[in-house]
């Protein structure tokens, strides 16, 4: 969702807040609109894919976006890392994108995981695009570290792209749990119903 602020209203005598950093307060303030300026460019570009985006907090609500994206037919594959690829254009500070299904919740780290241990090799999967500018304060960008960076605020971009391949959906079909009839076994929780 975007948010779009009409008014600001404030106490006479307002008591002023300020921001704890590094926190996950700190994060929540970069990240929101990193995730706001990443969905609104991949929206424009191609409507109804992206289901959410998720600055993690690992990344300071910058570095790093977990893209959820739904492909719904052939000619979409290809498509999730043309949005990781604006993703990048939307935010300039992001390093490294992770790409997941529709079937993976992107704000659970252990699902995103999971989706990277099943649904990715690397050798097929990682797209690297080296030499660019990033964030300067990541203390790995810099000549130093590595000497084919030519001045520091440089990066190599990264696509981690854990999405199931269009035509082998049907293969990756993650276990569905039962249905099942709770009022068997716990009667009293269903008497209005």
């Amino acid at each position: 969702s975007i948010i779009k602020v009409k008014a600001v209203t404030h106490r006479k005598n307002p008591i002023m807040q300020t921001c704890i950093g590094p926190s996950e307060e700190h994060v929540s303030m970069a990240g929101i609109p990193t995730e706001a300026s990443i969905l609104n460019m991949v929206e424009k570009a191609m409507p109804g894919r992206v289901q959410n985006v998720y600055a993690h907090s690992s990344g300071g609500g910058k570095y790093m976006a977990v893209i959820q994206f739904k492909k719904n037919m052939p000619s979409d594959e290809g498509r999730q890392r043309q949005a990781a690829i604006l993703a990048f254009s939307a935010f300039s500070e992001l390093k490294h994108v992770i790409l997941v299904d529709d079937d993976v919740d992107p704000f659970d780290s252990n699902d995103v995981l999971w989706a990277m241990n099943t649904r990715y090799q690397g050798d097929i999967d990682t797209v690297f695009i080296p030499g660019v500018r990033c964030h300067p304060l990541d203390p790995s960008e810099g000549p130093e570290y590595n000497p084919m960076l030519r001045d520091r605020g440089m990066s190599c971009k990264v696509i981690f792209d854990c999405t199931v391949p269009y035509h082998l959906k049907e293969h990756f079909e993650r276990a569905k749990f039962k249905e099942m009839d709770a009022s068997i076994y716990a009667p009293e929780l269903f008497k209005d119903k």
